[in-house]
């Protein structure tokens, strides 16, 4: 077992004969690179000196470890990435009209949109001073056909 570590929850502690307080901590649900690294550190610190790892197991794990960190990039990238999209959708629609779901009653609402607010949640569209999420959006027009065309020509194409 590794010291410090209960073997039964996620409660993180300390031994009492130390003296130092006892210390909790939330659980994880992934292991990370420090976690890889104790393990690590344990199994070679615990191993039979007569029957130590092979170099091809450690060279698996270590394998595994850089398959992991590629993996995490990866995700990290393709987060940036669709970050990236949403903002470029939301921007491609200023100065255009909208069509928008407002609020839980599922009223809509019409507008254009004047600029976009980029923040943590997302695009924001702007739409008669009120921000909307992106998401909310039903209907795009270009604000100049839209204006443009009457009642009766709407009917007729």
């Amino acid at each position: 077992m590794i010291s410090g570590i209960s073997p039964n929850s996620d409660i993180r502690y300390t031994p009492l004969e130390s003296g130092q307080q006892i210390e909790y901590r939330s659980a994880k649900k992934v292991l990370d690179q420090e976690d890889f690294l104790k393990l690590l550190i344990t199994q070679f610190s615990t191993q039979d000196p007569l029957d130590p790892i092979t170099d091809t197991a450690f060279i698996s794990q270590m394998a595994e470890f850089t398959t992991l960190e590629n993996a995490k990039e990866t995700q990290s990238e393709i987060s940036k990435l669709r970050q990236q999209s949403a903002n470029q959708e939301a921007i491609s629609m200023i100065g255009k009209q909208v069509e928008l779901l407002s609020g839980d009653d599922g009223d809509i609402v019409s507008g254009t949109v004047s600029k976009v607010l980029i923040d943590s949640d997302g695009p924001k569209l702007v739409v008669d001073g009120y921000p909307y999420a992106v998401d909310k959006v039903v209907a795009i027009r270009d604000a100049v056909s839209f204006s443009q065309e009457s009642p009766e020509q709407e009917g007729s194409g």
